[in-house]
C-alpha cells in the first residue's frame, strides 16, 4: 500500500468515527461494548493511533516501544478502575482534550527533541491516557472486566494500526496531521 493510501485510510477510518461518549448512557458491561467504544468515540480513536504512530516514530529498540504501548495500556486500565472508585471531577473532559494535543507535540519531539525532552513528552502521554480510562470508569456500571478486556484489545489494535502508519509516513509532520483532527474533535 502506497503512503498516499495509507494516509487516506486512515483520514477515512477518522472521519468515519462518532463523537465520543464519555458521558453516561452507553454500555459500559459487555466485551463487545469495550471493543467497540474506541473506535466509535472519537477523541479515544485518534489519542490511540496518534500514540501508536509517536511510539513508532521514537528511536528506540523493540522491546523498549512494546513496553510503551503496554505502559499506556496499563494506564488505561488503572485510569478505568480509578474512575469507578474515585468518580468524577471536572476536569477528565479538559485533560482529555489537552491529550490529544500533548501527543501531537510529542509526535514532533520525537525527530527534534533531546532525550530528556522526548522522554518528558512520551511520559505524558502514558498519563494522559489514563484520564481516556478515567471517564469511562466514572460511568461505568457494576462489573467492568468485560468491558475493559475489550477495550483493552481494541486500543491495542489501534495502537497497533498507529505503528504501522508512523513506520510508512514517519514525518515530524505528522503531529500537524494530528493536531488538525484534534482540533477537529474539539469543535
Amino acid at each position: 500500500m502506497k503512503k498516499t493510501q495509507q494516509l487516506a485510510a486512515f483520514t477515512s477510518l477518522a472521519l468515519l468515527s462518532s463523537s465520543a461518549m464519555a458521558h453516561p448512557g452507553h454500555e459500559t458491561g459487555s466485551f463487545s461494548a469495550g471493543l467497540t467504544h474506541p473506535v466509535t468515540g472519537f477523541d479515544h480513536l485518534v489519542m490511540l493511533v496518534a500514540f501508536g504512530i509517536l511510539v513508532a516514530c521514537v528511536q528506540t529498540s523493540a522491546v523498549r516501544k512494546m513496553g510503551l504501548v503496554l505502559s499506556a495500556l496499563a494506564s488505561l486500565l488503572v485510569g478505568l478502575a480509578a474512575g469507578q472508585v474515585f468518580g468524577g471531577f471536572n476536569g477528565v473532559e479538559l485533560a482529555i482534550g489537552a491529550s490529544l494535543f500533548v501527543v501531537s507535540g510529542a509526535i514532533w519531539q520525537a525527530f527534534h527533541a533531546s532525550k530528556d525532552m522526548l522522554r518528558l513528552a512520551l511520559t505524558l502521554c502514558v498519563g494522559l491516557v489514563f484520564f481516556h480510562g478515567y471517564a469511562h470508569g466514572v460511568e461505568a456500571q457494576g462489573a467492568i472486566s468485560s468491558f475493559a478486556a475489550g477495550m483493552t484489545v481494541s486500543a491495542a489494535a489501534l495502537m497497533v494500526l498507529g505503528l504501522q502508519f508512523g513506520r510508512a509516513l514517519s514525518s515530524p509532520w505528522l503531529s500537524v496531521g494530528v493536531a488538525s483532527v484534534s482540533a477537529l474533535v474539539i469543535l
